[in-house]
């Protein structure tokens, strides 16, 4: 329990499981092996977040764990990705996990629509690109692909606004741990409707992917709200 408890150590262990993964993805049957290293992934992260999470909203915590959750399930299902159920059932599983990081990401805090507007245009220019490529070979895959792709953009937006309510740390921890996810989306969806081993990924997808799952629990469990100080600034000038 204690490795739990001590960011560093627990740290190593993340990243031994994480290199072990990949050693046993390249050298070992999928089956024992692979259903034990993979899942191992998310199942760390979720007993990490349990100990040291200090959040202070029930449905906050219920997010987190639902969001890891359903990663866990994707993760299992994609061991055997070129079975079309289990692959579309993987899909169903990181949409899901995607979701509810977007629910957890959310918050109260008012922003203005104009800052948002540059995020919103690269989400569009990324998605038609990334269809545009792949199109022709996606089939019956085109609408599930087009569904994870805009859960995808929404969990960036979603992080993006986190800035006006939590503390500077925990914002770029989650924003850059969200853009190593849309690294290793955009990798894992190009190896399996354009091109195999694509930027090598059966490397880069579990790499970018262990990091951005690590990067967002650490992010979310430092998080601290801000504090709205136009109130005292309003008091301030009453007076």
């Amino acid at each position: 329990m204690f490795i739990l408890k001590n960011k560093f150590y627990f740290s190593i262990l993340y990243f031994s499981i994480l290199i072990i993964d990949i050693i046993v993805k390249f050298g070992l049957d999928a089956i024992p092996f692979r259903f034990i290293t993979k899942p191992l992934i998310v199942v760390s992260l979720v007993l990490f977040y349990w100990m040291n999470s200090n959040e202070k909203s029930k449905r906050n915590f219920v997010f987190m764990v639902l969001a890891l959750f359903f990663f866990l399930l994707g993760d299992i299902f994609l061991i055997f990705k070129d079975v079309s159920l289990l692959f579309s059932l993987g899909m169903l599983g990181f949409i899901f996990g995607k979701l509810f990081f977007t629910f957890r990401f959310s918050n109260q805090n008012d922003f203005k629509l104009v800052r948002l507007l540059p995020v919103v245009i690269f989400c569009f220019v990324y998605i038609f690109v990334v269809l545009n490529i792949i199109y022709d070979n996606l089939g019956d895959y085109f609408i599930p692909v087009l569904v994870y792709l805009f859960v995808a953009m929404l969990t960036l937006q979603f992080a993006y606004l986190r800035k006006s309510g939590v503390d500077t740390k925990s914002y770029l921890s989650v924003g850059i741990g969200i853009l190593f996810s849309v690294v290793a989306d955009s990798v894992a969806v190009l190896a399996q409707f354009y091109e195999n081993n694509f930027f090598y990924d059966k490397v880069t997808v579990i790499l970018f992917y262990g990091i951005s799952q690590y990067l967002i629990v650490m992010g979310i469990i430092e998080e601290k709200a801000k504090i709205d100080n136009s109130f005292y600034e309003d008091v301030s000038i009453g007076i």
